[in-house]
C-alpha cells in the first residue's frame, strides 16, 4: 500500500502537542522535541500544526535527551531535532513514489545523517568532545507508525485503557539481558541501569533500531524522555492520558507529576490523538502489535 504525493489515502486526523520542562534539580534543560508535518515541511506547534491533517509524506514526532554535561547536551539534542525532520523532509521530496520501504529507509538515513553531523561538531571542537542525545522519532506514514529508536527515551500507545511500551532502552542492563547473562533481581535499584549502549553522535556510526505498529482510530501516542518514565509510574501515565482532556493540559499534567515526584532530570513528552476514516476502527478485543521492521513485510504490497 503505497503512497505517493499526488494520491490521497483516506483522512487520518492528528491531534498533537509537546512541552518541556527543566525539572526541579538542573540547571539546563537538554532534552529538545519536534513534531514535523513531512508533507509540508512545518516544524513548528502553530495551531494547524497541533490539529491537521496526515499529509501523502507523514508526521514525525520526536524527543532527543542529549548528554554531555555543560551546554553540550542540549546542543547534541538540538543538532538532532533541527537534522532529522529537514534531512528527512528534503529526501521525501525528492522521492517520486512513496512507500513503507524507502520511507523506512529515508528516516533511518536521517538519523544515521545527524549522527554524522554532531559526531563531527564534537571532533572538531573540544566544547563538545563527548556529547551525544538519545533519539525516539515516531513516524505515522498512512496507518503505519515507524519508531527508530537511539538510547532510552521511550514511544507509549494508549488503546482500550492500556498502555504499551514500544520502544526498548538501550540499556547495559538490558544488553545483558539480550546476551543471556545474568542481571541484578532489581535492576530499578541497579547504578547500571542508565548506562547506554549507544546514543546520536556519540560515535562514527549508529545502529538504528526500528518497529512498527498499525494504529487504530482513538490511539493515543505518548513520547518522552526518561525524565518522565523515571519519575511517573506507567499506571499513572496510563490515568492520566485516558481521561482524555485538551493535549496541552495533558502534557501540564504529566510535567506536573514528574516535578511533584522530585522531577530530578529534565521532562519532555509529545502526546498525540489519532483518528479518521484512514484507520481501523477501534476494537476492544484488539491489542497493540509490534514488531521489527522488515522490508520483506510491505514488499507484497502494490
Amino acid at each position: 500500500m503505497g503512497q505517493s504525493p499526488e494520491t490521497n489515502a483516506s483522512p487520518i486526523q492528528i491531534g498533537v502537542f509537546g512541552m518541556s520542562d527543566v525539572g526541579q534539580v538542573r540547571k539546563n534543560n537538554e532534552d529538545n522535541f519536534v513534531v514535523c508535518n513531512l508533507s509540508t515541511g512545518e516544524a513548528t506547534l502553530t495551531p494547524a500544526l497541533c490539529d491537521h491533517q496526515l499529509g501523502p509524506r507523514g508526521t514525525l514526532f520526536m524527543v532527543a535527551d542529549g548528554m554531555g554535561g555543560e551546554a553540550s547536551g542540549e546542543v547534541a539534542s538540538q543538532i538532532c531535532v533541527t537534522t532529522v525532520p529537514k534531512r528527512l523532509y528534503e529526501n521525501l521530496k525528492s522521492v517520486s513514489t512513496i512507500r513503507e520501504t524507502n520511507f523506512v529507509l529515508l528516516l533511518r538515513e536521517a538519523v544515521e545523517y545527524a549522527n554524522q553531523i554532531i559526531f563531527q561538531r564534537a571532533q572538531t571542537d573540544a566544547n563538545f568532545r563527548g556529547m551525544g542525545t538519545t533519539t525516539t522519532a515516531a513516524a505515522l506514514f498512512g496507518p503505519h507508525l515507524f519508531i527508530a529508536q537511539v538510547g532510552d527515551s521511550r514511544a507509549y500507545l494508549l488503546r482500550n485503557q492500556q498502555i504499551t511500551q514500544l520502544t526498548r532502552d538501550q540499556t547495559y542492563l538490558n544488553y545483558l539481558a539480550e546476551i543471556g547473562a545474568e542481571v541484578p533481581e532489581d535492576p530499578e535499584k541497579d547504578s547500571r541501569r542508565s548506562i547506554l549502549t549507544q546514543a546520536v553522535g556519540s560515535s562514527e556510526s549508529v545502529d538504528v533500531k526500528v518497529t512498527y505498529t498499525k494504529l487504530r482510530q482513538g490511539d493515543n501516542l505518548l513520547l518522552c524522555s526518561d525524565g518522565l518514565y523515571n519519575m511517573v509510574k506507567a499506571s499513572d501515565l496510563l490515568d492520566v492520558m485516558q481521561k482524555n482532556g485538551p493535549l496541552p493540559e495533558m502534557c501540564r499534567t504529566l510535567i506536573g507529576h514528574a516535578n511533584a515526584n522530585g522531577g530530578v532530570d529534565n521532562i519532555t513528552v509529545i502526546v498525540a490523538n489519532l483518528q479518521g476514516a484512514g484507520l481501523a476502527a477501534q476494537d476492544p478485543a484488539s491489542g497493540v502489535e509490534l514488531r521489527e521492521f522488515r522490508e520483506e513485510d510491505f514488499q507484497a504490497r502494490v
